[in-house]
This record gives C-alpha cells, structure tokens and sequence, in this order.
C-alpha cells in the first residue's frame, strides 16, 4: 500500500505517525520511516525527504508532549496518581542524574526502544527547562530517524540483488517441488499395482 501511494501521502502518513509516537507509543512510526526509505531507491520520493519529514514529526510530537506535561506538573505531582508515577524522589533522581551525565544521558535513553516516548513527558513533569530537556530530545530524535533512514536505503540499493536472488531461489524450490511431485506420483503408482497383483489368485 505504501508503495503504491504518491510522495506526499508517504511524507503524511510519516509526520502524522512520528508525532503520535509521542503520544501513543505503540504507532508504528518506525517501519513507516524503514520502508518508505526502503522504496526510495524507486525513485518517487527522497531519502532526505524521509529523513526530514520524520526527524520534524518527531519533534514537533516531542515539544508538544512536553509543553503539555510541564504546563500540568504541579496539578498532576499533587494528584494520586501522581504522587506514585512521579514521587519527589524520582524527580530528584532525574536531576541528580541530568547533573551527572547531562544532555547526553537524555539523548542516550531518548533513543532506547520502549524509553523514547517517555523521555519528553518526564523532563516536562520534572521541571527541566525547555533547553535542556529538548535540545537533547531532538539532537537525539534526528539520530534515531536518520539511522533508520540510512538502514532502509542501505537495504533498498541491495534489492535487486536480493530479487534475483529470491527468483533464483524461487525456480531452484519449483524444480525440486516438481522432483518431489514425480518421485511421490512414481511411488504412489508403483504400490497400487503391487496392491493389485496381491489381490489376484
């Protein structure tokens, strides 16, 4: 379906998708962007296209997710549910540890699967101002989409020679299901006529 579709559909569909991620973590944002570079050795559409278009969705998912936590912190800290997803100590966990390693231990957990959609939400809720909760996001969020852009090209440029050989394959299984169709046929034949002479008197 992907394939099928024009340029500017598959840019849509990779925005709308990256920027959900933020939201709803199960979207599959990833093999969007995976396949769509994929394809690109198609011609219709280009691999910075993706690459651009994914690495935006995703920030623009990642601010958004963290404007909104930080603007409701005090209210959601004080709520019960609250109180037990994000206790005072966690907080001063997270400052201990964002003293500690920085910036780059927010990129590092922004690019860990099941970690990444948790990180922009968390740093709003914690209190963490805007450049030092986002600019590690998004540095880490356009490594993440840029390496996933950069493995479906690597993959897509090899297609043809995979094609062949998957056709090679294919032919190969077809002449070897036909040997095994005969061989099961000439057994199958073979006994019926024993079957019939031991029947005869």
């Amino acid at each position: 379906m992907l394939a099928e579709a024009p340029a500017g559909a598959v840019l849509a569909v990779i925005f709308l998708s990256c920027v959900v991620e933020n939201f709803f973590p199960p979207s599959p944002s990833d093999i969007f962007v995976a396949l769509a570079a994929f394809l690109s050795h198609q011609g219709k559409i280009h691999p910075l296209s993706v690459f651009a278009t994914a690495w935006i969705g995703g920030t623009v998912g990642a601010v958004a997710v963290y404007l909104v936590a930080r603007r409701h912190a005090p209210r959601f800290r004080a709520s019960r549910i609250g109180q037990r997803t994000l206790p005072p100590s966690a907080i001063a966990f997270m400052e201990k540890e964002y003293h500690k390693y920085g910036a780059l231990g927010i990129a590092l957990v922004r690019v860990l699967p099941g970690f990444r959609a948790v990180v922009a939400p968390y740093a709003g809720l914690a209190g963490l101002s805007a450049p030092r909760a986002l600019i590690p996001i998004i540095a880490a969020c356009g490594l993440w989409y840029g390496g996933l852009t950069w493995l479906g090209v690597g993959v897509g440029s090899e297609w043809g020679a995979i094609q062949r050989r998957l056709d090679s394959l294919g032919s190969g299984l077809w002449v070897v299901t036909g040997a095994l169709v005969v061989v099961i046929a000439v057994i199958w034949i073979r006994r019926r006529r024993r079957g019939k002479r031991g029947d005869q008197p």
